[in-house]
């Protein structure tokens, strides 16, 4: 039988993860590590000799980076590769501008060789995470990505999306890298995965910081990208369908690539350890019996609270005061029966309405995982389990990068941060980019709930003619169109602007470059979004154009 033949393109998660394949069923035709997609890009350095190193396979990785192999290496290897494994752990340092445009990758190899020393003067430093770095970085990737899918059209790309571990099996904290720390780390990762994974064209296997911890035994040491036996193995069967064979951890002198793990052995998601050991989480309150039976779940800066005041003019709709509890996605407070209780409360005079309204804009957010991420996790799921059983949900979706602009803008009038800021660099806990993901908490939501129970309706709409939004709405949900309501009704659009915030915006304005980037970050979620709705929403790709 054939052997799947497997080109890597990464560092030693992608190196790691090959090891805990079946070796009867997958051989690794290529490894190019140590090249940031930038190196790759450019012409080869011709302006300095790559340093001497021992090692074979650093003078080897090194001398690839001086030469940006990657592309001739694709071509060397294109009819001979099945699928191609990405990570991107090794853009960490970034990369080092020299004079005449060529680019070397700031490698741990470069740095321990004393090359750094010897760099052209002129050479600039582009450091990871950084908006020169994003900007240069996203269009090498672009290109490399055309270059990958066009050179190896019958192999699968695969991209790595695994978070840096905080903690490690052995409970205490991982240590940093070149002063990066995990926590750090993973926000700014997870904004150059999702542009990778869009120019590769790549399926995607990620795993949340949660289920990842680093191993102090691992063969090449400590460090929060260097996991524990059971990650690996995860990641192979969440890659193959298959259980990965154990290497180095217990059980690896018995077991075979086609026998099963132990129960020592068997992937398992591990927790963040705390110390003392916390007591039992309590479990969720009994389901509500009169509480809301339709939960206006978002998304921020859609509408949802210009929908909420005027659906509280309806004489069968029961609005409660619940503003700024958003009870379904705070932890503490669906596991607390006097929290419930208070909540329940409010709807208490709505007994009789048709519809019992619950609304926050800051529901319709599945989070990431990530370990800064306050998004919550378990909406949904909340929502489910004490929730009337017929709750239904109506979400109000924007153009994600409209919305992004206008949720920047709104967290600086707040003083959130200080300008210049830029808009790319905002973290996936404070929401600017991270909620515009409508795929994501879409599917997440649909698969909870059910898809039958959710209402989506469209900013577009509610701007261009607000008196027949709201008569959709009112279609949507079953509610009569009665006079009393439009005697009272607010038919005038809603505005985000904030006149203050106006000179900033030109002095400071979000760059056409950002701008782009962005509608290529969130290329896949309006195909999404039209094929959800059956709408053409071309309007939404200008503004990033």
């Amino acid at each position: 039988m054939s052997k799947t033949r497997v080109f890597i393109y990464g560092s030693c998660v992608s190196r790691d993860t090959f090891e805990h394949f079946d070796p009867e069923q997958f051989e690794l035709v290529e490894y190019v590590a140590r090249q940031s997609v930038l190196s790759a890009y450019t012409k080869p350095v011709e302006l300095m000799a790559p340093p001497t190193l021992k090692s074979r396979f650093q003078q080897r990785m090194i001398t690839g980076d001086f030469s940006s192999s990657l592309r001739s290496q694709m071509a060397t290897h294109s009819a001979a590769t099945d699928f191609v494994l990405v990570d991107l752990t090794d853009e960490r340092l970034g990369a080092y501008l020299l004079p005449d445009g060529s680019i070397v990758t700031r490698s741990v190899e470069l740095i321990e060789s004393g090359g750094e020393q010897y760099l052209p003067q002129g050479t600039q430093h582009i450091a990871f995470g950084t908006q020169q770095h994003f900007d240069y970085w996203t269009t090498a990737m672009e290109y490399i990505g055309e270059q990958m899918r066009s050179q190896m059209s019958q192999a699968t790309i695969v991209l790595l999306d695994i978070p840096w571990a905080e903690w490690s099996e052995s409970g205490t904290e991982t240590p940093g890298s070149f002063g990066m720390r995990a926590a750090e780390a993973n926000p700014v990762f997870r904004t150059y995965t999702r542009a990778a994974a869009q120019a590769l064209g790549a399926h995607v296997i990620s795993m949340e910081p949660s289920e990842v911890v680093s191993s102090p035994d691992h063969p090449w040491g400590d460090a929060p990208f260097h996991y524990s036996e059971n990650v690996y193995l995860e990641i192979v069967r969440r890659l193959t369908g298959a259980k990965g064979r154990v290497v180095w951890g217990p059980g690896s002198k018995s077991t075979s690539p086609s026998s099963t793990p132990t129960a020592a052995t068997r992937p398992a998601k591990p927790t963040t350890p705390t110390a003392p050991s916390s007591p039992a989480e309590k479990p969720l309150v009994a389901r509500l019996q009169y509480g809301p039976n339709l939960v206006l779940a978002g998304t921020q800066k859609g509408g949802v609270e210009w929908l909420k005041r005027n659906l509280a003019n309806h004489p069968d709709v029961f609005v409660a005061d619940t503003s700024g509890s958003n009870f379904f996605n705070q932890r503490t407070r669906v596991r607390d029966s006097e929290a419930a209780a208070s909540y329940q409360a409010a709807f208490a005079d709505g007994r009789q309405s048709s519809l019992r309204v619950d609304a926050s804009p800051n529901y319709f957010w599945q989070g990431d995982g990530s370990a800064l991420s306050v998004a919550p996790h378990e909406t949904a799921e909340n929502i489910r389990a004490i929730a009337p059983d017929d709750a239904q949900i109506a979400i109000i979706l924007r153009n994600p990068v409209e919305r992004a602009l206008s949720a920047y803008w709104a967290q600086f009038a707040t003083g959130s941060f200080d300008l210049p800021h830029s808009i790319l660099q905002r973290p996936s806990s404070a929401g600017v980019i991270d909620i515009g993901f409508y795929e994501r908490h879409y599917t997440h939501w649909a698969n909870t709930l059910g898809e039958h129970r959710i209402n989506v309706f469209l900013y577009d709409d509610l701007v261009a003619d607000p008196q027949s939004f709201l008569t959709s709405t009112l279609h949507a949900l079953e509610l009569d169109d009665y006079p009393e309501f439009w005697a009272k009704a607010v038919v005038k659009a809603p505005s985000d602007s904030t006149k203050w915030v106006i000179p900033f915006k030109k002095r400071h304005p979000v760059t056409k470059r950002e701008l782009s980037v962005l509608s290529r970050i969130y290329e896949s979620d309006v195909r999404f979004v039209e094929q959800l709705t059956n709408r053409d929403l071309s309007s939404w790709r200008k503004l990033g154009q």
